[in-house]
Formats: structure tokens, sequence, C-alpha cells
């Protein structure tokens, strides 16, 4: 009869009951960080990937790369990109030797959180190559 009469143990369920509804509404409603970073990651992967896909499709990165027109590339990208991408080029030979001589950038890092893109390149010229080229994507935070 004692144990029917105590009403503090209800009071503590109830509060207990009210403290995890709460916590469980902010976890699941305040977006985490890490989910946001993932969809940046994703994004800018997909882009870059879609940049050097369309560029190699038609056999133009290739020729770039074999007549060193570094230049060229560059603008090629700049101009697919957005502005708001800081991207950075990066050309391997098979040995995976750099053989571009100069920077293919288009400008200094925004961030510090930096995706790398490795795309496979084959010449169609008589002299058969095999080009990496590592895009590295990142964007203003």
């Amino acid at each position: 009869m004692r144990f029917i009469n105590d009403k503090r143990g209800q009071i503590r369920i109830i509060e207990a009951l009210f403290a995890s509804l709460l916590m469980i509404s902010t976890i699941t409603l305040v977006p985490s960080q890490l989910g946001i970073d993932k969809t940046h990651f994703n994004s800018y992967y997909s882009e870059g990937s879609q940049v050097l896909i369309s560029l190699d499709s038609n056999g133009k990165l290739s020729s770039l790369i074999e007549e060193r027109n570094w230049t060229s590339l560059k603008k090629c990208i700049q101009s697919v990109l957005p502005v708001s991408l800081w991207f950075n080029i990066t050309v391997f030979d098979e040995n995976s030797t750099i053989i571009n001589d100069v920077k293919i950038s288009n400008g200094g890092l925004i961030s510090d959180e930096i995706i790398s893109i490795n795309h496979v390149c084959a010449s169609l010229s008589q002299n058969y190559a095999i080009y990496i080229v590592r895009l590295q994507l990142a964007g203003v935070k």
C-alpha cells in the first residue's frame, strides 16, 4: 500500500521520459556537420569527374597533354567549373612522373578541405601513352 501512494517514482519516470525526448529531438533536428561536408564532397567529386570525362570524350584532354599546352588546359577547365571552386591539375605519365612543368591552377588555395579526382587518359596518336590527370577541387567555406 505504501508503494501505491508514493508519487515520487512516477514523477522521476516522467522526467526521464521528457529528457530522453529532448535529447532525441535535438539529435534528429539539428543537422550534423559531417553530413554537410559529405554533401560538398559528393557534389565536387561529381562535378570534377564530369569535367574530366567531357574533356576526354573527344580526345581534347590527351591532345592538350601531348602538346604540353598547359595554358589551354587551364582555360578549358576554368571555363567549365564555377568561379567559386579552386582547382589544381597535375599530369603524370605511366611511371607516375609529373610532366607538367608549370602550375595549372586558378589561384591560391581557399580551403583546407580538398578533394582529389584521378582520371586515366590515353593518347589517340601513334605514340601511344597513358596519362593520369589529378584534379584537385576546393570550395569557399
